[in-house]
């Protein structure tokens, strides 16, 4: 690359004179009266500056009718479960939940990636109190997160959407970079509530953003709102202006996701607790209950679905519940649904019934028939599924011959 283009490159770095006479951005809110305006306060600490927002509104704002806090952790408490995603402990109490969103200077995860915004939400009586901790300005991080760690220390647990993936992780990694200024990073439980409306939404929804589920689930449509997307830009307003009503929008748009936070909870909560509101959620909790270990409920689950027609899907995960837990020749009965219907399961019903026919009845012709039929099924799986077919025809044909031996 020649001189000309090498200075083209860094001609819009090089600051003019004209420039370097201008004062320097000042990050300190110096107009009291403006972020009074926001409903913010200044705080000053021995460390720096840290802005605070704090709003409450009566619980009954993200509580239904028939669906509170209080009904919601009851019903978890009454069933006996030992662990779910969506379940509080045995000692957390609604007071104990910290709801939690960031606002970020990017979506990166890189250490020049900055939390600007903490917003949070906390049940405090009958009341929803939500709180915003803002940066006015890079040199204020230390205060900014000790201000907010004093504030939420003695919470029990995290309530997020993409939380374990992004806000807390982010939250750690500053903390990690001025750990030595800081205190310690209280211990939480965390509610991830993306990975329970995906769960139960996929099915439904386009897409599992937070404004899709409140407007298709939560019918919480929102009006005149600042897109999560542009508040980097406001935020770069601001630090370039000190002007806090940039903020404005950027403000409400965090505080509208935490008290959606507080809504979807209890909503998702109810779903899975009420086994869900469609087949296709019911089939997804089911599915949930399984993978967490409850199995009676998972099969309760299962059961009903049959029973409701949903199709193959459910008939195969009974039949494997059944298979496992409790009746191996109830199972069967559902497996063979399953080999005389056009499934995609179709495969491990004719491994199952190949092996109930060899093990358990002894009726090696018929395990044979079914072995034979598993391998023309296989055309297109893997060679090494193949393989195990035409090892157990072997094997059966063996078993054939020596009970009824030629001549």
């Amino acid at each position: 690359m020649n001189f000309k283009k090498k200075l083209a490159r860094m001609k819009p770095h090089l600051q003019t004179e004209t420039a370097q006479t201008e004062p320097p951005t000042n990050h300190q809110p110096l107009e009291t009266k403006q972020w009074r305006d926001l409903q913010c306060s200044v705080i000053e600490t021995d460390q720096g500056t840290v802005i605070h927002r704090q709003n409450t509104y009566p619980l009954q704002v993200a509580e239904r009718e028939t669906l509170s806090f209080s009904h919601v952790f009851s019903n978890w408490s009454n069933l006996s479960v030992h662990q779910h995603p969506l379940k509080p402990k045995d000692h957390t109490e609604p007071s104990d939940l910290l709801f939690l969103d960031t606002e970020t200077t990017g979506l990166s995860h890189g250490a020049g990636n900055m939390i600007f915004m903490i917003g949070t939400g906390r049940i405090v009586g009958n009341q929803m109190v939500i709180d915003q901790y803002l940066l006015p300005g890079p040199e204020n991080e230390v205060a900014f997160y000790n201000y907010f760690l004093k504030q939420v220390h003695h919470l029990d647990a995290l309530v997020t959407y993409n939380g374990k993936a992004f806000d807390w992780p982010q939250v750690r990694m500053r903390h990690t970079m001025l750990r030595h200024e800081l205190p310690r990073l209280p211990e939480f439980g965390h509610f991830d509530l993306l990975h329970a409306a995906r769960r139960l939404f996929k099915h439904q929804l386009p897409s599992c953003q937070l404004s899709v589920v409140e407007e298709e689930i939560l019918q919480m449509g929102r009006e005149e709102d600042t897109p999560g997307y542009l508040a980097p830009m406001y935020y770069q307003d601001y630090l370039q202006t000190a002007d806090p009503t940039h903020l404005a929008g950027v403000f409400e748009h965090n505080e509208q996701d935490i008290k959606s936070l507080f809504t979807l909870y209890l909503e998702l909560s109810d779903r899975v607790l009420g086994g869900g509101k469609t087949l296709d959620e019911a089939f997804e909790v089911a599915r949930w209950w399984k993978q967490q270990g409850e199995w009676r409920l998972a099969l309760h689950q299962f059961t009903s679905l049959v029973d409701k027609g949903y199709g193959n899907e459910a008939v195969v995960e009974r039949a494997r519940l059944l298979r496992k837990h409790v009746n191996e020749e109830e199972s069967v009965k559902l497996y063979e649904q399953v080999y005389t219907a056009a499934s995609v399961h179709k495969i491990e019903a004719a491994r199952v019934l190949s092996m109930w026919y060899e093990h358990k009845k002894k009726q090696y012709d018929e395990a044979l028939r079914v072995a034979y039929q598993g391998l023309l099924w296989c055309e297109y799986e893997p060679a090494k599924e193949k393989a195990a077919w035409e090892h157990r025809i072997h094997r059966l044909k063996g078993k054939c011959e020596h009970r009824h031996p030629l001549g």
